[in-house]
């Protein structure tokens, strides 16, 4: 699948579970008066969204955030099935907490998108715009390459398929950019971590099974600068 498409499905994703966030905000405009009725059509409401939402996660999704969405489906779930008949604004509110939760999962997906994706052209262009002061053979070792093998790359007439490490590096550097002047982004991936064993993000990523777990501490970089 194409990172276009991929985009594509996370937006359309992204839009059913607005839509059920806005179904159970309507459901709670008819809560205060509970009734039987009432019950039984917040009962089914969320059994429905919670069906709605797991058929619609995007497969592109990786398997720790469709857990993670699952998790919360579940949680809504059971939030009605044992809620308390005069206590029915809680298992509202809980469900709402876990839709947001869920948008969250969407978000930080679709944050990791850039223009281009379908291009290594564009893609190299974003990354020497957004580190200006990057030279290319420094580049070149971001993206495991050399700078001649850039330089093809920029000059090909016609556009030139992404390799993984192009666009992971890509995705990364659009985290990482909102949280860190373009020299922090820099020293991001040359600094040992502790969550990769004491390596850094630019030899974790030597192995393509600890991609993820880079993805995950830039991810965690920004929220620690509040971005």
């Amino acid at each position: 699948m194409s990172a276009t498409a991929e985009r594509d499905n996370l937006e359309t994703f992204n839009d059913v579970v607005d839509g059920w966030v806005r179904s159970v905000r309507t459901a709670i405009d008819e809560a205060p008066i509970v009734s039987s009725d009432v019950l039984e059509r917040w009962s089914e409401t969320v059994l429905r969204l919670s069906e709605a939402i797991d058929h619609a996660v995007p497969p592109s999704l990786p398997p720790e955030h469709v857990a993670e969405i699952r998790g919360d489906l579940l949680a809504i779930v059971r939030s009605v099935l044992g809620h308390d008949p005069d206590r029915l604004m809680d298992s509202y509110q809980e469900t709402l907490l876990r839709l947001e939760a869920i948008r969250h999962v969407v978000r930080d997906a679709l944050d990791q998108h850039v223009p281009g994706e379908d291009d290594a052209r564009a893609l190299i262009g974003g990354l020497e715009a957004a580190l200006p002061h990057v030279t290319r053979r420094e580049l070149g070792i971001l993206l495991g390459t050399s700078d001649r093998s850039i330089q093809r790359t920029l000059a090909s007439d016609e556009p030139v398929a992404p390799s993984g490490r192009l666009l992971l590096i890509a995705r990364l550097v659009e985290l990482l950019r909102r949280g860190w002047t373009p020299e922090g982004v820099l020293a991001w991936f040359e600094r040992p971590r502790r969550a990769l064993g004491g390596v850094t993000p630019l030899a974790a990523l030597a192995d393509p099974a600890r991609e993820q777990d880079v993805m995950a501490l830039a991810r965690a970089g920004r929220a620690q600068h509040g971005s």
